[in-house]
């Protein structure tokens, strides 16, 4: 419902003398009342309202609950003037006309609260006539309950982000977790050692047996927890890599089976391009850091619980100015954490273009046209441009940090040195002695170290998260499938029907398919033609699954496309793309990839390579079928493009699936290979659904049936005769393409 209808009905209903509950949002009459507080209107007299009533009136298309200040009359018109609690202005004035009724009942949560009580007479009067000391007051009271509840948000997230990371490695992280609690404890007890180790030294000469018994003991204690410590490391160093290589595992799984998941307009949309970049960079290597903070935390609490102990054993308050001494740094570290991660987000599309030039310049597909154009030189600007400005901000920012950690910095060694001060004068006193006061030094620097690394880490750890945030968004991103009955046969016995498909990409309003009506016989061979960007590629890709009719449906044997599960209709479909892959692995394995959950078949294999017209060329190669191909990789054989476009045919053909889709299949070929393949495909597709897209007509000449697109639009349909005979579009570009090739 328009909010003009909405308004037009409260006020119907107020009319009839029927009570409204409306929900309340914003802070403007804080404290009286809260965003999902409910309020009882009512329809009332405008001459019994009083000075102080909540009134709920109509302005600028909203509905607003605000309290009345004054009313009075302009030229014999009631005028009212009202302001919000927590408001410093007074709203714009209306009259009667207006008006919809007051607010008489409040319900908050299971409680009722009546306006005439003592609590909401006294918001009344501090409204009316305390507001301007109020205000003030009732700003830094939302503030603080905004930041409490951003902080809250913020752990509760980030609990959630870590048992999402730790969900599969919960052994290797308890281990480690273990480990870290002792390494934080360990340092602290030989401080202990140490201590009691120089009082012994100090308070005698070692003569009698008693004395040397306790030098022994602690020198024993000592080295045994120093041994400790030394285990620890080693175990940590074990642990955190084995750690690291799990999570490491378990992460980039998830990354690339979500990648295949999702749909393709997902890398046609340039806000989610931000967000797979994102998560891509983050996913190397955020989950395992985030866990190695956390480890640290363990650690630091461990360390800060002992670190207590030992200073309520020296001066308890010590661990007050201990506190205090790391507080500035603490409060510096949050406001940058956020700064950075908010710099981050607004750098991603122009990180993105800097990569992207990068590959340009250091990329093979663009190095042949880079060295014979020259463009080089206008590349690196561009980059360079882009590196610069990204890295000026972040050394802008990084420089605004430093200075104030400085400033910290400063702060905490004046409160340390005054506290050693202090501590050396109660030696001086003889108030503790010489060995407390070592413990006490050493106990001060590891505990400002300690304290530090605590808080470090969890700052750290809400920065981390919120970059981790962009990998599990990614991980919940929606995947636009086929959500049908899982089968894993399929099987084409009449036709593939389009029943008036409308189509547009995400990246575009343009339609690229306008109401298309077509039909694929089973068992016959059909062919589309047309000139560029008349929506050709586009049909395959509605029959592969990747995309859905934005209107219209497609029909398997009368079964919709929607109803079938995208894999049970990818896995019975082969095609070869105009824009196929080159997979540098062998030549065996890239004709393997058309059906690489069957067994693995090598006579099938070089029998789909003879069909393609690629066999004596990977027979010839230095390991056969068995040679790498491409250049990526040492002991790799190139191809040219017609021998890598064989392959990809060769790879369809191995798949040997009822329905075989053709996006330029000879695009790259030279004649007689083009004749090759043409006569292959007829033999080949006597027992099965084909459906051609070529440019060049003489491919799809045999076909049993044309459909001639235009601007994404059917404009005419036969066979090469009947079409030829009507002398149309068809007709024209058959004309235009033979006088071109005679």
């Amino acid at each position: 419902m328009k909010s003009d209808e909405l308004l037009d009905l409260v006020e119907s209903v107020i009319n009839d003398d029927i009570s409204l509950i409306i929900n309340m949002k914003g802070f403007s009459m804080f404290p009286t009342l809260r965003p999902g507080d409910r309020g009882l209107i009512e329809k009332c007299n405008p001459k019994t309202l009083k000075k102080g009533d909540i009134v709920v009136f109509r302005l600028a298309q909203k509905i607003i609950a605000h309290r009345l200040i004054k009313i009075h009359s302009i030229d014999k018109k009631i005028v009212f003037i009202t302001k919000g609690d927590n408001n410093s202005f007074i709203d714009q004035t209306f009259d009667v006309a207006a008006l919809i009724g007051k607010i008489t009942l409040i319900y908050r949560g299971t409680h009722t609260i009546k306006m005439s009580n003592l609590m909401m007479n006294v918001r009344k009067t501090e409204a009316l006539y305390f507001s301007r000391l109020l205000i003030p007051i009732h700003h830094f009271i939302l503030r603080w309950n905004q930041t409490g509840s951003s902080i809250k948000n913020r752990f509760s997230n980030l609990k959630k982000n870590i048992e999402i990371v730790i969900d599969s490695v919960r052994k290797e992280f308890s281990i480690n977790a273990i480990i870290s609690v002792l390494q934080g404890i360990i340092p602290f007890i030989i401080l202990i050692c140490v201590k009691k180790f120089i009082d012994v030294l100090t308070h005698g000469s070692l003569q009698n047996i008693h004395q040397q018994k306790q030098f022994i003991l602690w020198l024993v204690l000592t080295a045994l927890f120093f041994l400790i410590s030394g285990l620890l490391s080693e175990l940590r160093e074990y642990f955190s890599e084995k750690l690291a290589q799990s999570v490491t595992k378990r992460v980039y799984l998830q990354l690339h089976e979500k990648h295949e998941e999702l749909d393709l307009s997902t890398y046609e949309n340039s806000s989610k391009q931000d967000q797979l970049h994102r998560a891509v960079q983050e996913a190397s290597f955020r989950p395992i850091k985030i866990l190695n903070e956390l480890l640290i935390t363990f650690r630091s609490v461990a360390s800060v619980l002992f670190l207590f102990g030992l200073f309520v054993f020296i001066r308890w308050y010590l661990i007050i100015i201990l506190f205090v001494a790391i507080l500035p740094g603490i409060l510096i570290r949050i406001k940058f954490s956020r700064k950075r991660y908010k710099l981050k987000d607004s750098q991603n599309t122009r990180e993105r273009e800097m990569y992207y030039f990068n590959r340009i310049l250091t990329g093979f597909p663009f190095a042949k046209e880079l060295r014979l154009f020259g463009y080089g030189r206008f590349f690196r600007q561009k980059f360079h441009n882009i590196q610069n400005d990204l890295f000026d901000e972040k050394i802008t920012l990084r420089r605004s940090e430093m200075k104030w950690g400085i400033y910290a910095n400063i702060f905490s060694i004046i409160l340390i040195s005054i506290t050693l001060a202090f501590i050396s004068y109660l030696n001086i006193q003889g108030i503790i002695s010489i060995g407390t006061v070592v413990l006490f030094f050493f106990a001060f620097q590891r505990g400002y170290s300690v304290l530090n690394d605590f808080f470090r880490s969890i700052t750290q750890l809400l920065e981390d998260n919120a970059f981790l945030n962009d990998f599990i968004q990614f991980l919940k991103m929606p995947v636009k499938q086929t959500l049908g009955e899982k089968s894993s046969s399929f099987s084409l016995q009449h036709e593939i029907r389009f029943e008036n498909v409308n189509f547009s990409y995400e990246s575009t309003r343009r339609n690229v398919l306008k109401s298309i009506n077509i039909v694929i016989p089973a068992g016959k061979t059909v062919a589309f033609v047309g000139t560029n960007g008349s929506g050709k590629t586009t049909l395959i890709k509605l029959l592969c699954g990747f995309y859905l009719p934005d209107s219209g449906r497609i029909l398997f044997d009368g079964k919709e496309i929607r109803e079938l599960h995208s894999k049970t209709l990818q896995q019975n479909i082969t095609t070869v793309f105009q824009d196929f892959a080159l997979y540098n692995i062998t030549a065996l394995q890239n004709i393997a990839l058309g059906n690489i959950n069957a067994d693995f078949n090598e006579r099938k294999m070089e029998e789909a390579a003879r069909k393609a017209g690629i066999e004596d060329v990977l027979k010839n190669l230095p390991n056969g079928f068995h040679t790498l191909l491409g250049s990526l990789f040492q002991g790799g054989e190139e191809l040219s493009i017609g021998q890598w476009q064989k392959i990809a045919i060769a790879r369809a053909l191995y798949r040997d699936s009822a329905i075989i889709l053709m996006d330029e299949p000879s695009s790259a070929l030279d004649a007689d290979s083009e004749m090759q393949i043409i006569n292959n495909l007829k033999n080949l597709s006597s027992n099965k659904t084909a459906v051609i897209v070529s440019h060049r007509l003489s491919t799809v000449q045999w076909a049993d049936l044309i459909y001639f697109l235009d601007q994404g639009e059917v404009k005419e349909s036969g066979n090469h005769h009947e079409l030829m005979e009507k002398k149309g579009l068809y007709y024209n570009l058959y004309q235009t393409a033979s006088n071109f090739y005679c």
